[in-house]
């Protein structure tokens, strides 16, 4: 049994050089290739086999099949663990909320693994991709449950940005684009909606960036459909008609999801995709982007 507990002894040492986290998968690897060689009914054969093993070389073939890499999360609740995980190109992702309104169930996001870092799972895209101007005049349902395709304009559904967003500490950015190809942003330290049951109010503070501050008067504010107006008896929308579901103001300062003009000038400017504070409501906003990151990250 010399040959084994030699070579026993130099799997551990290597063992112990590696990540700790790792260790429970090598032993399983270990015990599952020597445990055939073990059972052999002929001591004397098993023996020249361990024998003829070399550790260093069993550690460097399994490495190159990838078999221990690690995984930090085997189930990311989010892009920024998608991220950590390895992943750092852009794209669709299964993650696992962690929290009592999502049971742990999964969901497809898109990651923004480029922007400042990454680790972005991406809410909401605008932008011209063939759909009709008002394709986000949605109901309340489907605001609720999410529509669109992740490759190309979608929102996430709202059940699924309370899962995301209560989880943790969350912030949030904006990114908005004009039909000249000019680009702000809009960051928000801290964000966050509240369930169905209290309309997904909208919670967000902490700006930053170079978008102009549009949102922060439209914190604490329901969201509002077609279907569902909720809108407080001392709101006065005037003859304005929103479309698209919004966490709507006395006066609404900014509106991602309104008509999609494609950065063209409407007599409907109000009702388009809007930010005040960049190009206020001249309907020229041509593309939009939001997403959320843990502020762990």
């Amino acid at each position: 049994m010399r040959f084994e507990a030699v070579f026993l002894f130099q799997i551990l040492i290597l063992f112990w050089k590696l990540h700790r986290e790792e260790m429970i998968l090598h032993c399983l690897l270990l015990l599952l290739s020597i445990s055939s060689a073990i059972s052999s009914e002929n001591l004397d054969e098993t023996t020249a086999v361990v024998g003829k093993f070399n550790a260093a070389d069993v550690i460097e073939s399994l490495h190159s099949r990838d078999l221990f890499k690690c995984v930090k999360h085997s189930k990311p609740m989010d892009c920024s663990e998608i991220l950590e995980n390895g992943n750092s190109e852009s794209g669709v992702y299964t993650i696992w909320p962690r929290s009592r309104i999502s049971k742990c169930t999964s969901l497809e996001v898109y990651c923004d693994m480029e922007t400042t870092g990454g680790g972005w799972t991406v809410i909401q895209r605008r932008g011209d991709f063939g759909n009709a101007q008002n394709y986000f005049d949605k109901t309340w349902n489907d605001y609720k449950e999410g529509f669109g395709n992740l490759k190309r304009e979608f929102w996430l559904g709202n059940e699924n940005i309370l899962a995301i967003t209560n989880q943790a500490q969350y912030s949030v950015r904006f990114d908005v684009k004009n039909k000249e190809g000019m680009s702000v942003f809009a960051m928000y330290g801290s964000f966050w909606i509240d369930g169905e049951h209290e309309k997904y109010k909208l919670h967000l503070r902490d700006y930053s960036g170079n978008a102009g501050d549009a949102i922060s008067s439209h914190s604490e504010k329901e969201f509002y459909t077609k279907d569902q107006p909720n809108v407080p008896s001392n709101v006065k929308l005037g003859n304005v008609k929103h479309t698209g579901g919004w966490w709507f103001n006395t006066f609404t300062s900014t509106s991602l999801n309104g008509l999609n003009n494609n950065g063209e000038q409407h007599s409907n400017v109000q009702q388009g995709m809007s930010w005040a504070t960049f190009g206020a409501y001249t309907g020229t906003i041509s593309f939009s982007e939001i997403k959320v990151r843990s502020e762990k990250f």
